[in-house]
Protein backbone atom coordinates (compact mmCIF):
# COMPACT_ATOMS: atom_id res chain seq x y z
CA UNK A 1 0.00 0.00 0.00
CA UNK A 2 1.03 3.01 -1.07
CA UNK A 3 1.89 5.99 1.76
CA UNK A 4 -0.86 8.33 0.61
CA UNK A 5 -3.64 5.62 0.60
CA UNK A 6 -2.77 4.71 3.79
CA UNK A 7 -2.74 8.41 5.30
CA UNK A 8 -6.38 9.14 3.99
CA UNK A 9 -7.71 6.41 5.55
CA UNK A 10 -6.55 7.93 8.69
CA UNK A 11 -8.18 11.45 7.59
CA UNK A 12 -4.16 12.54 7.16
CA UNK A 13 -4.02 14.83 4.43
CA UNK A 14 -0.34 14.57 2.44
CA UNK A 15 0.75 17.87 1.52
CA UNK A 16 4.04 16.06 -0.61
CA UNK A 17 4.95 14.37 -3.85
CA UNK A 18 6.10 11.51 -2.58
CA UNK A 19 4.16 8.49 -2.23
CA UNK A 20 6.63 5.63 -1.45
CA UNK A 21 5.33 2.04 -0.96
CA UNK A 22 4.55 1.39 2.76
CA UNK A 23 6.49 -2.22 3.32
CA UNK A 24 5.46 -2.28 7.73
CA UNK A 25 3.89 -0.47 10.48
CA UNK A 26 5.38 -0.11 13.84
CA UNK A 27 5.66 1.68 16.77
CA UNK A 28 8.82 0.39 17.41
CA UNK A 29 11.98 2.59 16.48
CA UNK A 30 14.32 -0.62 16.15
CA UNK A 31 11.93 -2.45 14.48
CA UNK A 32 11.90 -0.65 11.69
CA UNK A 33 12.92 -1.69 8.64
CA UNK A 34 13.37 0.75 4.75
CA UNK A 35 9.54 1.64 3.95
CA UNK A 36 7.83 1.22 7.15
CA UNK A 37 5.94 3.72 8.66
CA UNK A 38 6.51 4.88 11.74
CA UNK A 39 3.98 5.96 14.72
CA UNK A 40 5.49 8.22 17.31
CA UNK A 41 3.52 7.25 20.75
CA UNK A 42 3.63 9.00 24.21
CA UNK A 43 3.75 5.93 26.54
CA UNK A 44 4.02 5.45 30.03
CA UNK A 45 7.62 4.23 30.07
CA UNK A 46 8.99 6.39 27.03
CA UNK A 47 8.12 8.44 24.33
CA UNK A 48 8.49 7.23 20.78
CA UNK A 49 8.96 11.01 19.42
CA UNK A 50 12.43 10.78 20.64
CA UNK A 51 13.17 7.99 18.65
CA UNK A 52 11.98 9.63 15.45
CA UNK A 53 15.50 10.75 14.01
CA UNK A 54 16.51 6.92 14.92
CA UNK A 55 13.38 5.78 12.92
CA UNK A 56 14.04 7.65 9.73
CA UNK A 57 17.72 6.00 10.01
CA UNK A 58 16.59 2.66 10.30
CA UNK A 59 14.79 3.23 7.25
CA UNK A 60 11.39 5.14 7.65
CA UNK A 61 9.54 6.43 4.54
CA UNK A 62 7.73 8.53 6.76
CA UNK A 63 6.50 9.04 10.68
CA UNK A 64 3.59 10.05 12.39
CA UNK A 65 3.55 12.12 15.40
CA UNK A 66 1.60 13.86 18.09
CA UNK A 67 4.13 16.75 17.88
CA UNK A 68 3.25 19.15 15.56
CA UNK A 69 6.96 20.01 14.44
CA UNK A 70 10.03 17.89 14.80
CA UNK A 71 13.96 18.37 14.31
CA UNK A 72 14.26 14.86 12.42
CA UNK A 73 14.75 15.09 8.62
CA UNK A 74 12.08 13.27 7.07
CA UNK A 75 8.59 12.91 5.83
CA UNK A 76 6.33 13.58 9.23
CA UNK A 77 2.54 14.20 9.54
CA UNK A 78 0.85 15.42 12.46
CA UNK A 79 -1.91 13.83 13.91
CA UNK A 80 -4.05 13.15 17.00
CA UNK A 81 -4.09 9.95 19.08
CA UNK A 82 -1.37 8.17 17.47
CA UNK A 83 -1.99 4.92 19.46
CA UNK A 84 -5.90 4.85 18.00
CA UNK A 85 -3.99 5.60 14.63
CA UNK A 86 -1.73 2.86 14.81
CA UNK A 87 -4.38 0.49 15.10
CA UNK A 88 -6.50 1.53 12.23
CA UNK A 89 -3.49 1.97 10.08
CA UNK A 90 -2.43 -1.82 10.80
CA UNK A 91 -6.11 -2.95 9.83
CA UNK A 92 -5.75 -0.94 6.32
CA UNK A 93 -2.19 -2.50 5.92
CA UNK A 94 -3.33 -6.10 6.53
CA UNK A 95 -6.32 -5.24 4.01
CA UNK A 96 -8.98 -5.42 6.75
CA UNK A 97 -8.69 -9.25 7.75
CA UNK A 98 -11.69 -8.87 10.17
CA UNK A 99 -13.73 -8.99 7.31
CA UNK A 100 -13.20 -12.38 6.44
CA UNK A 101 -13.85 -13.71 9.35
CA UNK A 102 -16.79 -14.28 11.80
CA UNK A 103 -15.38 -12.60 14.94
CA UNK A 104 -16.57 -13.15 18.77
CA UNK A 105 -15.12 -10.84 21.33
CA UNK A 106 -15.05 -12.22 24.96
CA UNK A 107 -14.67 -9.70 27.67
CA UNK A 108 -15.15 -9.73 31.82
CA UNK A 109 -12.97 -9.72 34.89
CA UNK A 110 -13.22 -13.87 34.86
CA UNK A 111 -13.86 -16.46 32.62
CA UNK A 112 -12.23 -15.09 29.63
CA UNK A 113 -10.23 -18.30 28.74
CA UNK A 114 -12.71 -20.95 29.76
CA UNK A 115 -15.32 -19.37 27.54
CA UNK A 116 -13.20 -18.96 24.73
CA UNK A 117 -11.95 -22.62 24.60
CA UNK A 118 -15.04 -23.82 25.26
CA UNK A 119 -16.86 -21.69 22.31
CA UNK A 120 -13.42 -22.89 20.33
CA UNK A 121 -14.01 -26.42 20.79
CA UNK A 122 -17.52 -26.67 20.19
CA UNK A 123 -17.07 -24.75 16.61
CA UNK A 124 -14.36 -26.83 15.35
CA UNK A 125 -16.46 -30.03 16.91
CA UNK A 126 -19.44 -28.69 14.50
CA UNK A 127 -16.49 -28.33 11.43
CA UNK A 128 -16.21 -24.52 12.15
CA UNK A 129 -12.13 -23.68 12.02
CA UNK A 130 -11.67 -21.36 14.69
CA UNK A 131 -8.72 -19.15 15.77
CA UNK A 132 -7.84 -18.75 19.45
CA UNK A 133 -6.47 -15.36 20.81
CA UNK A 134 -6.00 -15.34 24.47
CA UNK A 135 -4.27 -15.40 27.81
CA UNK A 136 -2.91 -19.32 27.51
CA UNK A 137 -1.63 -19.24 24.23
CA UNK A 138 -2.70 -18.02 20.36
CA UNK A 139 -4.21 -20.85 18.19
CA UNK A 140 -4.12 -20.19 14.16
CA UNK A 141 -4.48 -22.64 11.11
CA UNK A 142 -4.54 -25.35 13.51
CA UNK A 143 -1.03 -24.54 15.11
CA UNK A 144 -0.31 -23.09 18.38
CA UNK A 145 1.69 -20.24 18.98
CA UNK A 146 2.81 -18.22 22.35
CA UNK A 147 1.08 -15.87 23.86
CA UNK A 148 2.75 -12.52 25.52
CA UNK A 149 -0.19 -10.43 25.69
CA UNK A 150 -4.36 -11.77 26.24
CA UNK A 151 -5.07 -8.93 23.24
CA UNK A 152 -1.74 -8.69 21.06
CA UNK A 153 -0.20 -5.86 20.10
CA UNK A 154 -2.28 -3.89 16.93
CA UNK A 155 0.37 -4.91 14.55
CA UNK A 156 0.48 -8.37 15.61
CA UNK A 157 -3.35 -8.64 15.97
CA UNK A 158 -3.49 -7.72 12.36
CA UNK A 159 -1.37 -9.42 10.99
CA UNK A 160 -2.38 -12.86 13.04
CA UNK A 161 -6.19 -12.15 11.48
CA UNK A 162 -4.66 -12.00 7.69
CA UNK A 163 -2.35 -15.26 8.33
CA UNK A 164 -5.62 -16.76 9.61
CA UNK A 165 -7.80 -18.53 7.01
CA UNK A 166 -10.31 -19.60 9.89
CA UNK A 167 -13.80 -19.21 9.44
CA UNK A 168 -13.84 -18.04 12.95
CA UNK A 169 -11.85 -15.87 15.67
CA UNK A 170 -12.58 -16.06 19.30
CA UNK A 171 -11.04 -13.48 21.08
CA UNK A 172 -10.43 -12.85 25.11
CA UNK A 173 -10.18 -8.81 24.79
CA UNK A 174 -8.39 -7.31 28.38
CA UNK A 175 -9.49 -4.13 29.33
CA UNK A 176 -5.47 -2.90 28.97
CA UNK A 177 -6.25 -3.74 25.24
CA UNK A 178 -9.54 -1.76 25.06
CA UNK A 179 -8.48 1.07 26.80
CA UNK A 180 -4.93 1.18 24.38
CA UNK A 181 -7.55 0.94 21.40
CA UNK A 182 -5.80 -2.40 19.68
CA UNK A 183 -8.59 -3.68 18.83
CA UNK A 184 -9.96 -0.53 16.93
CA UNK A 185 -10.15 -1.54 13.48
CA UNK A 186 -12.02 -4.58 13.98
CA UNK A 187 -15.57 -5.05 13.52
CA UNK A 188 -17.41 -7.96 15.76
CA UNK A 189 -20.03 -10.40 15.07
CA UNK A 190 -20.83 -10.58 18.24
CA UNK A 191 -19.37 -10.07 21.83
CA UNK A 192 -19.31 -11.82 25.25
CA UNK A 193 -19.88 -9.73 28.93
CA UNK A 194 -19.07 -12.48 31.26
CA UNK A 195 -18.64 -10.07 34.56
CA UNK A 196 -16.56 -7.11 36.44
CA UNK A 197 -15.27 -7.71 39.83
CA UNK A 198 -12.61 -6.18 41.75
CA UNK A 199 -8.93 -5.74 39.66
CA UNK A 200 -6.95 -3.65 37.74
CA UNK A 201 -7.45 -0.72 39.89
CA UNK A 202 -4.20 0.77 39.83
CA UNK A 203 -4.70 0.73 35.90
CA UNK A 204 -7.80 2.04 35.80
CA UNK A 205 -8.51 4.17 38.67
CA UNK A 206 -11.83 3.48 39.77
CA UNK A 207 -14.58 0.52 39.13
CA UNK A 208 -16.85 3.44 36.93
CA UNK A 209 -13.93 3.53 34.58
CA UNK A 210 -12.82 -0.25 34.46
CA UNK A 211 -16.49 -0.83 33.75
CA UNK A 212 -17.22 2.12 31.03
CA UNK A 213 -13.13 0.46 29.48
CA UNK A 214 -15.31 -2.86 29.13
CA UNK A 215 -18.53 -1.73 28.16
CA UNK A 216 -16.44 0.12 25.36
CA UNK A 217 -16.04 -3.33 23.62
CA UNK A 218 -19.83 -3.31 22.61
CA UNK A 219 -19.45 -0.51 20.81
CA UNK A 220 -16.84 -2.43 18.22
CA UNK A 221 -20.05 -5.02 17.12
CA UNK A 222 -21.36 -4.55 13.87
CA UNK A 223 -25.45 -3.19 13.13
CA UNK A 224 -27.59 -6.09 14.43
CA UNK A 225 -25.30 -8.34 15.51
CA UNK A 226 -24.89 -10.19 19.12
CA UNK A 227 -24.40 -9.04 22.54
CA UNK A 228 -24.15 -11.73 24.87
CA UNK A 229 -24.36 -10.66 28.25
CA UNK A 230 -24.23 -12.33 31.81
CA UNK A 231 -27.15 -10.78 34.14
CA UNK A 232 -26.01 -12.10 37.38
CA UNK A 233 -23.90 -8.99 38.43
CA UNK A 234 -25.07 -5.17 38.76
CA UNK A 235 -22.73 -4.54 36.11
CA UNK A 236 -23.85 -6.76 33.85
CA UNK A 237 -27.77 -5.64 34.16
CA UNK A 238 -25.94 -1.90 33.58
CA UNK A 239 -24.83 -2.87 30.34
CA UNK A 240 -27.94 -4.90 29.41
CA UNK A 241 -30.43 -1.67 30.00
CA UNK A 242 -27.92 -0.10 28.32
CA UNK A 243 -27.62 -1.83 24.91
CA UNK A 244 -31.67 -2.60 25.09
CA UNK A 245 -32.38 1.19 25.21
CA UNK A 246 -30.10 1.59 22.23
CA UNK A 247 -31.81 -1.02 19.81
CA UNK A 248 -28.84 -1.62 17.83
CA UNK A 249 -27.66 -4.62 18.38
CA UNK A 250 -29.41 -8.26 19.18
CA UNK A 251 -28.97 -8.84 23.24
CA UNK A 252 -29.11 -12.10 24.37
CA UNK A 253 -29.27 -12.37 28.59
CA UNK A 254 -27.77 -15.57 30.29
CA UNK A 255 -27.69 -16.32 33.99
CA UNK A 256 -30.53 -17.35 36.81
CA UNK A 257 -33.18 -15.30 36.40
CA UNK A 258 -36.21 -16.73 34.36
CA UNK A 259 -36.58 -13.72 32.15
CA UNK A 260 -33.31 -14.15 30.59
CA UNK A 261 -33.02 -16.04 26.98
CA UNK A 262 -30.64 -18.82 28.75
CA UNK A 263 -31.78 -19.43 32.07
CA UNK A 264 -29.51 -21.56 34.45
CA UNK A 265 -31.20 -23.75 36.87
CA UNK A 266 -29.55 -27.02 39.31
CA UNK A 267 -26.63 -26.28 39.04
CA UNK A 268 -24.65 -29.47 40.34
CA UNK A 269 -21.82 -31.44 40.45
CA UNK A 270 -21.85 -32.43 37.12
CA UNK A 271 -24.28 -31.23 35.35
CA UNK A 272 -27.09 -28.18 35.40
CA UNK A 273 -30.19 -27.74 33.52
CA UNK A 274 -30.60 -25.19 31.19
CA UNK A 275 -34.14 -23.38 29.38
CA UNK A 276 -33.95 -21.26 26.48
CA UNK A 277 -37.33 -20.79 24.61
CA UNK A 278 -39.31 -23.88 24.43
CA UNK A 279 -35.88 -25.94 25.05
CA UNK A 280 -35.10 -27.45 28.54
CA UNK A 281 -31.97 -29.56 28.56
CA UNK A 282 -29.57 -30.87 30.89
CA UNK A 283 -25.51 -29.68 30.24
CA UNK A 284 -22.42 -31.33 30.87
CA UNK A 285 -20.53 -29.18 33.31
CA UNK A 286 -17.06 -29.51 32.02
CA UNK A 287 -15.17 -27.71 34.78
CA UNK A 288 -16.27 -27.26 38.48
CA UNK A 289 -18.29 -24.23 40.00
CA UNK A 290 -21.20 -22.37 39.61
CA UNK A 291 -19.03 -19.95 37.64
CA UNK A 292 -18.38 -22.27 35.13
CA UNK A 293 -22.37 -23.10 34.49
CA UNK A 294 -22.32 -19.34 33.38
CA UNK A 295 -18.97 -19.50 31.21
CA UNK A 296 -20.41 -22.84 29.32
CA UNK A 297 -24.02 -21.33 28.97
CA UNK A 298 -21.92 -18.14 27.50
CA UNK A 299 -20.50 -20.13 24.81
CA UNK A 300 -23.35 -22.45 24.41
CA UNK A 301 -25.44 -18.85 23.67
CA UNK A 302 -22.32 -18.14 21.29
CA UNK A 303 -22.59 -21.17 19.38
CA UNK A 304 -25.95 -20.83 18.70
CA UNK A 305 -25.33 -17.62 17.26
CA UNK A 306 -22.99 -19.21 14.64
CA UNK A 307 -25.81 -21.76 13.93
CA UNK A 308 -24.99 -24.66 15.73
CA UNK A 309 -27.95 -26.00 17.69
CA UNK A 310 -27.88 -25.87 21.55
CA UNK A 311 -28.18 -30.09 21.81
CA UNK A 312 -25.04 -30.51 19.12
CA UNK A 313 -22.79 -27.94 21.55
CA UNK A 314 -23.72 -30.33 24.97
CA UNK A 315 -22.55 -33.54 22.82
CA UNK A 316 -19.80 -32.18 22.16
CA UNK A 317 -18.63 -30.70 25.81
CA UNK A 318 -19.05 -34.58 26.97
CA UNK A 319 -15.01 -34.26 24.86
CA UNK A 320 -13.70 -31.21 26.48
CA UNK A 321 -10.32 -31.97 27.35
CA UNK A 322 -9.82 -28.89 29.89
CA UNK A 323 -7.87 -26.17 29.89
CA UNK A 324 -4.07 -25.35 31.30
CA UNK A 325 -3.88 -23.69 34.59
CA UNK A 326 -7.90 -23.41 35.19
CA UNK A 327 -8.81 -25.82 37.35
CA UNK A 328 -6.33 -28.10 36.21
CA UNK A 329 -5.74 -31.45 38.97
CA UNK A 330 -2.58 -33.79 39.52
CA UNK A 331 -2.97 -36.37 42.08
CA UNK A 332 0.10 -37.44 44.14
CA UNK A 333 1.39 -40.55 44.87
CA UNK A 334 0.13 -40.08 48.55
CA UNK A 335 -3.47 -39.73 47.33
CA UNK A 336 -3.37 -35.68 47.62
CA UNK A 337 -5.71 -34.12 44.74
CA UNK A 338 -3.43 -30.72 43.64
CA UNK A 339 -5.30 -28.18 41.82
CA UNK A 340 -3.77 -25.10 39.55
CA UNK A 341 -5.70 -22.52 38.87
CA UNK A 342 -5.44 -18.95 37.21
CA UNK A 343 -7.30 -17.34 40.01
CA UNK A 344 -5.70 -13.91 40.84
CA UNK A 345 -9.42 -11.46 41.55
CA UNK A 346 -10.70 -12.13 44.97
CA UNK A 347 -14.07 -12.79 43.35
CA UNK A 348 -12.15 -15.64 41.00
CA UNK A 349 -10.30 -16.57 44.02
CA UNK A 350 -13.70 -16.86 45.99
CA UNK A 351 -15.74 -18.49 43.21
CA UNK A 352 -12.72 -21.63 42.81
CA UNK A 353 -11.93 -21.90 46.61
CA UNK A 354 -15.68 -22.71 46.91
CA UNK A 355 -15.50 -25.23 44.15
CA UNK A 356 -12.26 -26.76 45.50
CA UNK A 357 -13.68 -26.62 48.93
CA UNK A 358 -16.80 -28.47 47.91
CA UNK A 359 -14.25 -31.46 46.11
CA UNK A 360 -12.46 -31.54 49.14
CA UNK A 361 -15.76 -32.36 51.57
CA UNK A 362 -14.11 -33.26 54.99
CA UNK A 363 -10.53 -33.40 53.81
CA UNK A 364 -7.82 -31.05 55.10
CA UNK A 365 -7.76 -28.19 52.55
CA UNK A 366 -4.50 -25.85 51.55
CA UNK A 367 -4.16 -22.85 49.93
CA UNK A 368 -1.23 -21.18 48.39
CA UNK A 369 -1.19 -18.12 46.39
CA UNK A 370 0.84 -14.41 45.97
CA UNK A 371 0.67 -11.18 44.65
CA UNK A 372 2.90 -9.42 41.92
CA UNK A 373 4.38 -6.20 42.99
CA UNK A 374 3.35 -3.29 41.48
CA UNK A 375 -0.28 -4.15 41.37
CA UNK A 376 -3.45 -3.78 42.97
CA UNK A 377 -2.77 -3.38 46.11
CA UNK A 378 -6.49 -2.69 47.43
CA UNK A 379 -7.51 -6.37 46.81
CA UNK A 380 -4.51 -8.24 48.96
CA UNK A 381 -6.09 -8.05 52.21
CA UNK A 382 -9.62 -8.93 50.81
CA UNK A 383 -7.91 -11.80 49.50
CA UNK A 384 -6.10 -12.89 52.40
CA UNK A 385 -9.34 -13.27 54.16
CA UNK A 386 -10.99 -15.52 51.78
CA UNK A 387 -8.77 -17.86 51.51
CA UNK A 388 -8.74 -17.64 55.44
CA UNK A 389 -12.30 -18.43 55.18
CA UNK A 390 -11.88 -21.78 53.26
CA UNK A 391 -9.10 -22.96 53.90
CA UNK A 392 -7.76 -25.23 56.85
CA UNK A 393 -4.04 -23.69 55.62
CA UNK A 394 -3.48 -20.59 53.81
CA UNK A 395 0.25 -20.25 52.56
CA UNK A 396 1.13 -17.04 51.60
CA UNK A 397 4.14 -16.54 48.52
CA UNK A 398 5.20 -14.45 46.13
CA UNK A 399 4.20 -14.37 42.46
CA UNK A 400 5.86 -11.83 39.85
CA UNK A 401 7.90 -9.03 41.37
CA UNK A 402 7.48 -6.99 38.74
CA UNK A 403 10.30 -4.29 39.55
CA UNK A 404 9.88 -4.58 43.44
CA UNK A 405 12.14 -6.53 45.89
CA UNK A 406 11.05 -10.32 47.32
CA UNK A 407 11.63 -8.83 50.77
CA UNK A 408 9.30 -5.71 49.99
CA UNK A 409 6.30 -8.05 48.53
CA UNK A 410 6.48 -9.72 51.72
CA UNK A 411 6.28 -7.36 54.01
CA UNK A 412 3.49 -5.60 51.93
CA UNK A 413 1.71 -8.95 52.27
CA UNK A 414 2.65 -9.55 55.52
CA UNK A 415 0.76 -6.14 56.29
CA UNK A 416 -1.97 -7.00 54.69
CA UNK A 417 -3.26 -10.15 56.65
CA UNK A 418 -6.05 -9.50 58.63
CA UNK A 419 -6.44 -9.71 62.26
CA UNK A 420 -8.23 -12.91 63.33
CA UNK A 421 -7.32 -16.08 64.93
CA UNK A 422 -6.06 -17.68 61.72
CA UNK A 423 -2.83 -16.85 60.88
CA UNK A 424 -1.36 -17.87 57.23
CA UNK A 425 2.15 -19.40 56.68
CA UNK A 426 4.31 -16.89 54.90
CA UNK A 427 7.20 -18.48 52.60
CA UNK A 428 8.80 -15.83 50.11
CA UNK A 429 10.01 -18.58 48.04
CA UNK A 430 7.22 -19.84 45.43
CA UNK A 431 8.38 -23.11 45.02
CA UNK A 432 9.58 -23.77 48.80
CA UNK A 433 5.87 -22.69 49.19
CA UNK A 434 4.34 -25.02 47.09
CA UNK A 435 6.99 -28.05 48.45
CA UNK A 436 6.06 -26.86 52.09
CA UNK A 437 2.44 -27.30 51.70
CA UNK A 438 2.38 -30.42 49.47
CA UNK A 439 4.96 -31.70 52.87
CA UNK A 440 2.49 -30.27 55.75
CA UNK A 441 -0.74 -31.97 54.45
CA UNK A 442 -1.66 -35.46 55.18
CA UNK A 443 -2.23 -37.82 52.38
CA UNK A 444 -5.42 -37.41 50.24
CA UNK A 445 -5.73 -33.96 51.35
CA UNK A 446 -6.35 -31.15 48.34
CA UNK A 447 -4.14 -28.78 47.79
CA UNK A 448 -4.82 -25.65 45.61
CA UNK A 449 -2.47 -23.14 44.15
CA UNK A 450 -3.64 -20.08 42.47
CA UNK A 451 -2.36 -17.18 40.92
CA UNK A 452 -0.07 -18.09 37.77
CA UNK A 453 -2.47 -21.08 36.20
CA UNK A 454 0.20 -22.51 33.37
CA UNK A 455 2.20 -18.78 32.97
CA UNK A 456 5.97 -19.50 33.20
CA UNK A 457 7.69 -18.45 36.71
CA UNK A 458 9.85 -14.90 35.85
CA UNK A 459 11.97 -15.16 39.33
CA UNK A 460 14.41 -17.64 39.85
CA UNK A 461 13.59 -19.73 43.17
CA UNK A 462 14.74 -22.51 45.28
CA UNK A 463 14.02 -25.23 43.55
CA UNK A 464 14.82 -25.40 39.64
CA UNK A 465 11.20 -25.69 38.07
CA UNK A 466 9.30 -23.21 35.49
CA UNK A 467 5.47 -23.24 36.53
CA UNK A 468 3.51 -24.09 39.39
CA UNK A 469 2.73 -27.68 37.56
CA UNK A 470 6.06 -28.45 37.40
CA UNK A 471 7.04 -27.69 41.12
CA UNK A 472 4.58 -29.83 41.93
CA UNK A 473 5.57 -32.62 39.81
CA UNK A 474 9.64 -32.07 40.72
CA UNK A 475 7.85 -32.57 44.33
CA UNK A 476 6.45 -35.69 43.08
CA UNK A 477 9.67 -37.13 41.36
CA UNK A 478 11.82 -36.70 44.59
CA UNK A 479 9.82 -38.02 47.52
CA UNK A 480 8.61 -41.27 45.39
CA UNK A 481 12.42 -41.72 44.66
CA UNK A 482 12.64 -41.19 48.28
CA UNK A 483 10.34 -44.01 49.53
Amino acid sequence: MNLKALLSHLHITAQTDQDPIITGITSHSKKVKPGYLFFAISGVQADGHHYIQEAFENGAAAVVGEYRETSASGLYFYAKDTKRLLSIAASYFYDEPYKKHKMTGITGTNGKTTTSFLLQHILISHNISTALFGTVHHFINSKIFKSSHTTPDPVTLQKMLSESNDEAVVMEVSSHGLEQNRIEGITYDQAIFLNLTHDHLDYHGTMESYYLCKAKLFSYIKPKGTAIICSEGSYGKRLIQELSSKNTLQVWTYGKRKTDNFYIEDVGKNYFNLIHETLHVTVPLPLPGDYNALNTTAAIAAALDYGVPIKDSINYLKNFQGIPGRFEEFTLFNGTEVIIDYAHTPDGVSQVLEAARKKAGSRPFYHVFGFRGNRDVTKRSEMISISLEYSDQTVLTVDDLDGVTSDQLIQETQEAIPAGPHTPAVISDRTEAIFYALSEAPPKSVVIITGKGPESYKEKYQYPSDSDLSTVKLFQSLNKAAL
